[in-house]
């Protein structure tokens, strides 16, 4: 028998049990939404919506009621999952993920893999908010952006957060996401580049977490790593500690880091006009000779370079599941044009 699958079913049902039981915090119209008795109530909406495939949605109906002819027809189901409020998935979501535990660790740490992907959905040219316009004489299109959050040791989502591709910032929801993680926790957060942020690197320091992110190397014009001093095309593992400054007259003294009011830095302001951070920046050549450059805060004898390597690679997971999250779990099988039900159901998958 599979233990572990029957662990993770039950943990499931018990969500979703719980929910049915405060039921009023889930529904749009509480006191009047599925109170009545109905072939589909709240917990089979929400179990529809979780097994749903790449079918029609008629033909999804059929299957889940086992061709029963009396089954709820499709605009019956559309009804029902109206009555959820916008975030109940999203609720069912987070409450499955804190009821399972998670024993795999690297070295006694947690390994969260974070990056973002653009989800085609069906074409709605009268949604300005997802429309994107085509070239002349070819159709638009219509995308959504969801940003996840991965474990790699346990393969599994543990975060997630969709947004309209004209208000998509990644960096922004990353950080949202590192706000919500246990602080002082062996956990090490790893992205790519795109995410090379000083913002970034102290929202995680202050959590007491680490990270591992990959940044241009210092061949790279406009670098992290360039602008500070270090070698071009060499290997490298140095620490430095900068000091985060507004006030210009630190703009080019040693060991300070000039910011511009425009550049978004959660730390500073007018009564805290300097913030320290650590820094540790890694340099190493791959076997096509290309050199990759890596920031990071690990401790230099708890992780050398073989190590931070080695994590860099392991970070390639989130692009798997990525992948077999639209293809095979299904996620490119969406049932409506309607944002608010297509968010349903990618909490759902």
């Amino acid at each position: 028998m599979n233990f572990y699958a029957d662990y993770v079913r039950n943990k499931l049902n018990a969500a979703i049990s719980s929910m049915s039981s405060q039921i009023e915090d889930y529904v749009k119209n509480p006191g009047h939404d599925f109170t009545r008795n109905r072939k589909m109530n709240f917990t089979s909406t929400i179990n529809f919506l979780l097994t749903m495939e790449g079918g029609s949605l008629n033909s999804e109906l059929h299957k889940y009621f086992n061709y029963d002819l009396n089954q709820i027809t499709r605009s019956g189901f559309i009804k029902q999952r109206n009555k959820l409020k916008p975030d109940t998935m999203e609720h069912l979501f987070h409450k499955f993920h804190e009821q399972i535990l998670c024993n795999k660790k690297y070295q006694g740490y947690q390994l969260l893999a974070y990056d973002g992907s653009d989800l085609n959905i069906f074409r709605d040219p009268l949604n300005p908010h997802t429309y994107f316009a085509g070239k002349e004489g070819t159709f638009g299109f219509n995308q959504l952006h969801l940003n996840a959050l991965y474990d790699l040791q346990s393969r599994r989502y543990v975060d997630a957060l969709i947004q309209e591709p004209y208000e998509e910032n990644e960096s922004s929801a990353m950080i949202e996401m590192v706000k919500k993680l246990t602080t002082n926790q062996k956990t090490i957060i790893m992205a790519d580049r795109g995410y090379e942020t000083y913002n970034i690197f102290a929202n995680v320091q202050e959590r007491g977490l680490f990270y591992l992110i990959r940044i241009k190397d210092t061949s790279k014009k406009g670098s992290i790593s360039g602008s500070l001093s270090l070698p071009v095309s060499c290997e490298f593992d140095e620490e430095i500690e900068l000091i985060m400054t507004c006030k210009q007259k630190s703009y080019k003294t040693k060991g300070y880091k000039y910011l511009s009011n425009s550049s978004p830095f959660d730390f500073l302001d007018s009564e805290n006009l300097f913030y320290t951070l650590h820094l540790r920046l890694t340099q190493f050549q791959l076997e096509n000779g290309v050199y990759e450059c890596i920031a990071s805060n690990l401790d230099k004898e708890e992780f050398p370079p073989e190590k931070i390597k080695e994590l860099y690679h392991m970070r390639w997971g989130i692009e798997t599941s990525f992948r077999e999250l639209k293809y095979t779990i299904g996620l490119t099988n969406l049932h409506s044009k309607n944002v608010e039900y297509i968010c349903q159901e990618i909490y759902a998958k």
